[in-house]
């Protein structure tokens, strides 16, 4: 049975992401930090397209953009995942075995919350600068996540996928983008 957040976290949450100072903001291109903060991730393209921090840009903006990215990111995976665990048509077109699918979901939903409990606890201390400890959570966040992303391979659950992978990619940039303004690079 999927373990769904109150309606009163749920709103919490989301009222988190909206007010997140990384929403909403314009594009930037062609920036020397973007290009050099991406170079030093594991999937640099995928960074140079995604990074869009507000100006000033600095490292800090790129590592609170990213950061707010991931948590949406994770928000958006708890949707798909209560959509498949409560719907149990929707998994039939994808899954071999309906009740394995609705046993990986669970692993993901639950890996998914906890996630995101990594994400918000790691924006309050990118926030309050704390920095190893903002590091530590990241690094939890994606290697939890991909728990499930190891499930959910070679599966037809396209579109959760996605998410996981997107996820794991934003903790990435955020702790290289941390490391550029810790150390005073940019």
């Amino acid at each position: 049975m999927a373990r769904l957040l109150p309606p009163q976290l749920f709103f919490l949450l989301t009222l988190v992401v909206i007010i997140h100072p990384s929403y909403g903001l314009k594009h930037l291109k062609g920036t020397a930090l973007v290009d050099e903060v991406c170079r030093h991730t594991s999937h640099s393209e995928y960074c140079v397209n995604t990074i869009v921090p507000k100006p000033p840009l600095s490292g800090e903006r790129i590592a609170s953009t990213t950061l707010g990215w991931a948590q949406i990111k994770a928000l958006e995976a708890g949707t798909i995942i209560a959509s498949l665990l409560n719907d149990s048509s929707s998994i039939l077109p994808v899954a071999k075995n309906p009740l394995q699918a609705k046993e990986l979901l669970q692993i993901c939903w639950d890996s998914n919350m906890n996630t995101m409990e990594d994400l918000w606890i790691a924006s309050s201390l990118l926030y309050n600068k704390i920095i190893n400890p903002m590091i530590a959570r990241l690094y939890h966040a994606a290697n939890t996540t991909r728990v499930c992303q190891d499930g959910v391979k070679g599966t037809g659950f396209t579109a959760l996928a996605a998410k996981i992978e997107d996820i794991i990619k934003l903790c990435e940039i955020c702790v290289v983008s941390t490391n550029f303004f810790v150390n005073g690079a940019h």
